[in-house]
């Protein structure tokens, strides 16, 4: 990785209803052994079932890993209100399995038939551009959801059309299983007492492993309604990166030190909350007790 980064990007999304959320945006500063993401979203309500939906904006947030300090810290800019808290660790498949067999609670299920096949397809379509001074190649990855006997879900596409470069974003603690990018997941959901689907994967060409500076996933379907009937499902997710640069250009952003807000409790007892300003060096070091990232203003 670059001794510095600034990643900002937009992304935007369309649910299977057709309504579409309004954009959000983050800003990413890098550096080999920390990290600080800021972000905006918008949370949405409706005032009758099948009413417009309004948006508002969330609270401005910002996520600071620091792998020299093994810890994280999540400030609400907008409460000026932060929580910190211990860097979460990754063990490794042979250190669970070395865990689980020295307790004693190392079960070897039996195993099931497959009921539902996962088969991602990946095409290079050979396309190249320039993109922030990197080369971009254009890629399309299809992962199609076939249902097998004893399935208990219904069949699904989804298109990734995206343009990727080589690049290193990862800090020098996160798991190093991070960088390959690619590895299968499989979501089911299943009321307690029945058994879940069990998938099998399948791959066609070689997986993209790289840095999307540009991607639109389209997901389509079947969804079974309460009453037995059934219904087709589009939405789309987007993402673009619209800077990349190799230098932080707000210096203030990974130093140690940010104003923040925060609350504790009043010695009394009664639970109210008293917010003061503190300037806090980012670093362990003992702390007042937290109210969260939303407490009275």
């Amino acid at each position: 990785m670059a001794e510095e980064l600034t990643i900002r990007r937009t992304d935007r999304q369309t649910l299977s209803d057709g309504r579409h959320l309004p954009p959000s945006e983050s800003i990413e500063y890098l550096q080999a052994d920390r990290r600080r993401r800021e972000h905006r979203g918008s949370f949405g309500y409706r005032l009758r079932p099948n009413g417009r939906t309004m948006f508002c904006p969330a609270p401005r947030t910002a996520l600071i890993t620091r792998c020299d300090l093994k810890q994280t810290f999540h400030l609400n800019l907008d409460d000026r209100q932060y929580t910190a808290g211990p860097l979460q660790t990754f063990p490794t498949r042979e250190d669970m399995l070395a865990r689980a067999a020295a307790s004693g609670q190392l079960v070897v299920a039996p195993q099931r038939e497959p009921t539902v096949l996962v088969e991602t397809e990946t095409v290079d379509t050979g396309e190249r551009k320039d993109r922030f001074g990197h080369t971009a190649r254009h890629v399309v990855a299809t992962r199609r959801i076939i249902p097998l006997a004893g399935a208990k879900r219904g069949a699904e596409t989804t298109v990734t059309d995206g343009w990727y470069i080589d690049l290193d974003t990862l800090t020098s603690c996160e798991p190093s299983w991070r960088s390959a990018r690619s590895g299968h997941a499989f979501l089911t959901v299943h009321q307690q007492g029945e058994e879940g689907d069990v998938p099998t994967f399948k791959d066609v060409g070689e997986p993209e492993r790289g840095f999307a500076v540009a991607s639109k996933a389209t997901s389509s379907g079947t969804i079974t309604l309460p009453d037995g009937s059934t219904r087709q499902h589009v939405s789309t997710w987007e993402t673009e990166v619209t800077e990349l640069s190799d230098r932080c250009d707000r210096p203030r952003a990974l130093r140690d030190s940010v104003r923040i807000q925060t609350g504790r409790t009043d010695s009394s007892g009664t639970g109210s909350t008293t917010l003061y300003s503190l300037e806090a060096s980012l670093r362990p070091a003992r702390a007042p007790p937290f109210t969260g990232l939303n407490g009275v203003r």
